[in-house]
């Protein structure tokens, strides 16, 4: 008896909801490119191993250094899937602790819950709180604070400051008496502490005083009821600690807190909501460092005597590979470490992380794999030289790489916003020419009013660029000030004809060139379009759109559109590299990235008649797709269903296996081909990774 569709159906959807990690495992992602978190908001140093430094990002989350601040990794995937990230993971000051005797034991306060790492950093389980529901469209809550006694005592302070204790490592809870301090919020971040005698200190900008308590967080007395406190740290050993307030003074105690005398004025301007608050660290020997907005010192004397250091005489770019911004940090600090042995000294500022081996003499730029980038696209990949890259990043523009992103250089595209003041220089779309070696294309944005795309046209590799289409002066359209849905969009050339191309922007809809992008005329008028691909031989022209209308079809080379799927949004789009009239897309409604209203889950549907009708595959919370163009039965998919993050196919769509393994990002925004069989790039927000195993 034949057995019924439906019956087939049900095996095909029950193989999706068995998937398993172990035929896969083997897999594994690396960072590619520059990468990072976006703001740095803390950078907390391994209490025993001297080369182990941890970051927090309020772009995406967890970054761990093993080289004491050279290179950083991201290490926020089990987070990721854990809370189903839709866009990215914050974190703020003294959200992440340590365990100082047993360092393997690591904790992070994020998304309202607290996770717990066992492993020293590489797995995450939840430990206290809930994950949204799958369709929860909320940004996730503010994160504990966080701090860890020195018997393993977990202490967490959440966001109306009701402070709890777990002393079983998160598996059971109980709620201290609360702490007479501000609530704990991104605008008042709280910071608690303890001091090498065991007593608990509590601070919580802009509320006034350090709150503290000496019988483990049953009774509480107020210390410093007229200052703000910014900033606190305790001395490696004994009872003694800093503080600094907002009025740029540094209190210092020998006494647990119980007085305090005044060891330094600096000048410092600070305000509620300010995040340069200054950075303070203490070391071993009397060394204390303090970094406030006007100047940086350091004693060697316990804060007895100070001598100043001016970063800008002593200052080196280092590994950053990005724009004037940082030809001097300006001395900044929104927090600052020093790591177990004293050696090398710590400070972030925004999107920048410093490095002094000098006790602050001289400084380095250190952002291998950690640096304010946000992806609207993937890599362009040269189709005549692999090693050859180019990406545009928000923030920074456009980089290029010569050595298969082993070392990145900016391109100086718009050359007056390369001055000796800093401005912002967003990227958004680089694509390579499929012909011509040295002919890239990049659209970016300048800051303010000027925030609207620019196309330009390299012949010379990227050393000299032209402007070609300026969106704003040609077509018009309504720009933000600040950053705005309107800078997404795409370009892709005809495959028959590398002269004609096709740019989509998110506010105006599709522009066409004829001749290699001198002129431009508005094809279809429309809004949210978000990608464009191509049928093989560029005759079907296919536009994503999220939020609303579905997918737009041209069947005459982009001359003419229709609507070719009717939808809230799709949320992603994959022709067949051979396949004439055959395209994959995600139907479902994609918002804000990755929150979504209507009917779930989402339905991955496949087309063989160039958009005319559609045959669903499966039903699940599908996003990106990505099809191997040299095997094309070889896909991928970026999915929230069940926290699975990234799928592949080895038999066109029909069924999937989680090809997820040591993945540095939870989901991702998009696939892009690696230039050479095998392999593959994704690239979510701050970060980007590279596998060469999709075949296996």
């Amino acid at each position: 008896m034949a057995v019924s569709l439906a019956f087939q159906y049900s095996m095909r959807l029950l193989s999706l909801l068995l998937i398993t990690t172990s035929a896969f495992a083997a897999e594994t992602w690396q960072p590619f490119g520059p990468g990072g978190g976006g703001w740095i908001e803390d950078v907390v140093a391994h209490p025993v191993n001297p080369k182990e430094v941890w970051a927090m990002t309020d772009l995406s989350g967890l970054f761990r250094s093993q080289d004491a601040g050279l290179t950083w990794r991201k290490m926020s995937a089990d987070v990721e899937r854990g809370v189903l990230a839709r866009k990215q993971i914050v974190s703020h000051n003294r959200q992440f602790a340590i365990d100082p005797k047993e360092p393997q034991h690591m904790y992070w306060g994020t998304c309202g819950m607290i996770w717990a790492s066992h492993d020293g950093g590489v797995s995450w389980q939840a430990v206290f709180g809930k994950a949204p529901a799958v369709g929860d469209d909320q940004t996730p809550a503010i994160g504990h604070a966080i701090a860890v006694s020195a018997n393993g005592g977990l202490y967490a302070l959440d966001h109306d400051s009701v402070l709890r204790v777990s002393r079983d490592r998160g598996a059971t809870w109980i709620e201290l008496a609360k702490p007479p301090v501000a609530k704990n919020s991104r605008d008042t971040p709280a910071f608690p502490f303890f001091l090498a005698d065991g007593t608990l200190c509590i601070s919580c900008r802009p509320s006034p005083g350090l709150a503290i308590s000496r019988d483990d967080g049953k009774t509480w007395e107020l210390k410093l009821p007229e200052s703000i406190i910014l900033t606190a740290r305790a001395t490696p050993t004994g009872s003694g600690l800093f503080v600094f307030d907002s009025t740029g003074k540094l209190h210092r105690s020998s006494d647990g807190g119980a007085s305090f005398v005044i060891v330094k004025e600096s000048p410092h301007k600070w305000e509620p909501g300010l995040r340069f608050a200054g950075g303070l660290a203490v070391a071993s020997g009397g060394k204390v460092m303090l970094w406030a907005l006007g100047e940086l010192v350091v004693s060697s004397d316990n804060g007895d005597t100070w001598t100043r250091h001016r970063i800008e005489k002593n200052w080196d770019r280092g590994s950053y590979p990005g724009m004037n911004r940082y030809a001097s940090p300006e001395g900044k600090c929104s927090s600052l470490a020093v790591t177990a042995d004293g050696s090398t000294w710590l400070k972030c500022d925004s999107s920048l992380m410093c490095r002094s081996t000098d006790f602050g003499v001289s400084w380095t730029g250190s952002t291998v794999g950690l640096q304010v980038l946000c992806y609207f696209q993937g890599p362009a990949i040269s189709p005549h030289d692999p090693q050859q890259a180019m990406v545009a990043a928000l923030d920074q523009g456009v980089f290029k790489t010569n050595d298969g992103g082993a070392s990145w250089q900016p391109m100086r595209i718009q050359t007056e916003w390369w001055n000796d003041e800093w401005q912002n220089h967003d990227g958004s779309v680089v694509k390579a020419h499929p012909k011509l070696p040295k002919t890239w294309f990049a659209i970016i944005h300048g800051h303010g009013g000027t925030r609207h795309p620019r196309l330009h046209r390299t012949d010379d590799g990227g050393e000299t660029w032209k402007l070609v289409l300026d969106l704003k002066e040609k077509f018009g359209g309504e720009w933000g000030k600040w950053l705005d849905d309107s800078e997404m969009g795409d370009l892709c050339f005809d495959p028959s004809n590398a002269n004609v191309m096709h740019l989509a922007n998110y506010q105006l809809g599709v522009f066409k060139s004829s001749d290699g992008g001198q002129t431009w005329k508005h094809t279809l008028k429309t809004k949210n379009g978000l990608s464009l691909v191509t049928s093989p031989s560029g005759q079907h022209v296919y536009l994503q759109c999220v939020k609303r209308t579905g997918l737009f079809a041209s069947h005459d080379r982009g001359e003419t559109w229709e609507v070719a799927h009717a939808a809230d949004g799709v949320d992603g789009l994959a022709h067949h590299p051979k396949d004439e009239n055959t395209l994959f897309i995600s139907d479902g409604q994609h918002e804000n990235y990755w929150s979504y209203k209507g009917a779930r889950p989402a339905k991955l549907l496949k087309s063989t008649d160039a958009g005319k009708t559609w045959t669903q595959l499966a039903a699940l919370d599908s996003g990106p797709l990505y099809i191997d163009p040299v095997k094309p039965e070889i896909m991928l998919m970026s999915t929230l269903h069940g926290g699975k993050g990234i799928l592949r196919s080895t038999d066109g769509g029909q069924t999937w296996h989680d090809f997820h393994h040591d993945a540095p990002s939870y989901t991702a925004r998009g696939f892009t081909y690696g230039g050479q069989p095998d392999s593959v790039i994704y690239h979510m927000f701050g970060i980007m990774a590279r596998t060469t195993k999709i075949h296996d």
